[in-house]
């Protein structure tokens, strides 16, 4: 299981956000209950994997929405500005 953040992929990234659109419209049309919310309940080992990834990694994205967030907290986003500067001075360190 990873930790940490996620190495980010331009190829992946463009694929999912334009491909499938007309899969999933056909899999919606034909399969009952596809795409709607609770059929983790068919796979609970993907589905408690799925939780447990999406919660200990994140990706360079979420740490740009972090800090471009117009409405900041006095807490807000601290854990992701603790984990950014951190893997920041690793990798000036790793360079160095």
């Amino acid at each position: 299981m990873k930790i940490g953040m996620r190495k980010p992929s331009l190829k992946k990234s463009f694929s999912a956000r334009t491909s499938g659109r007309a899969t999933r419209a056909i899999k919606r049309a034909i399969i009952p209950g596809y795409g709607k919310k609770g059929m983790g309940l068919l796979h609970p080992k993907r589905a408690l994997y799925n939780k447990v990834y999406r919660k200990t990694t994140f990706s360079i994205f979420d740490v740009a929405k972090a800090f471009s967030s117009k409405s900041r907290s006095s807490n807000s986003g601290c854990c992701m500005t603790f984990i950014f500067w951190g893997l920041a001075f690793g990798l000036y360190l790793f360079l160095s």
